[in-house]
């Protein structure tokens, strides 16, 4: 029996999965979270086998969740469930520890899938975030941003708005919007929602690092 934990901040779609993954008689749901914070509350003393982990949630994202996950319970598979595109989060997620990688917009059946080559010690990307993964020279790629991209990225990490930022910084609402757009272009955003997850996620994996304006992906 396959033991299945899911962290997610939308009821409906934890319901509608209980549903679903119950109905095989390999898998049960035992847990159930509405955010990372909660998730690694509940982690040491729940018997499972794999988490279905979200990665736009309040108070601790899935991302951010990902590291910890492995410290408390480093064997448990991790499949990302998530309505963000593959190409966007993919390689980022496998990186942090991340076994699978699956969108919602997915045919049902392709979450059996996922979970039976977890289970059976495989991962689950396509084909081109592993060919990524496999073929990038070791050391962490460096995206170099100015000092004023820098400060930007971070003030949306905080959650401000464009008018926020443009006082913080004494600049122009315009300013801000050309600044995210390139922003959006240097990290491969596909779109603001991209870049402020982005934004949350490097302010996580990089607050060591002592290069300003340097973003190790």
């Amino acid at each position: 029996m396959t033991k299945v934990i899911l962290c997610d901040d939308h009821i409906m779609f934890r319901k509608g999965m209980i549903l679903y993954l119950n109905r095989d008689k390999d898998i049960q749901v035992v847990a159930e979270a509405s955010n990372g914070e909660e998730l690694l509350n509940l982690l040491p003393n729940v018997d499972a086998d794999i988490i279905f982990l979200d990665i736009e949630m309040p108070v601790k994202n899935g991302m951010a969740a990902l590291r910890d996950i492995k410290k408390i319970k480093p064997d448990i598979k991790v499949l990302m469930v998530t309505m963000h595109p593959e190409e966007v989060y993919g390689l980022a997620a496998r990186k942090l520890g991340a076994d699978g990688y699956i969108t919602k917009s997915t045919e049902p059946r392709m979450i059996l899938k996922a979970v039976r080559k977890l289970m059976a010690g495989h991962e689950f990307f396509n084909r081109e975030i592993l060919a990524k993964a496999r073929s990038k020279p070791q050391g962490k790629p460096v995206v170099k941003l100015s000092k004023r991209e820098s400060e930007v990225l971070s003030l949306l990490a905080t959650g401000k708005s464009n008018k926020e930022v443009a006082d913080e910084l004494s600049i122009s609402d315009k300013t801000v919007s050309t600044y995210k757009l390139r922003l959006l272009k240097k990290l491969n955003a596909k779109s603001v929602i991209d870049l402020v997850n982005f934004a949350k996620y490097y302010a996580n994996t990089n607050s060591s690092s002592s290069e300003s304006g340097k973003i190790m992906i």
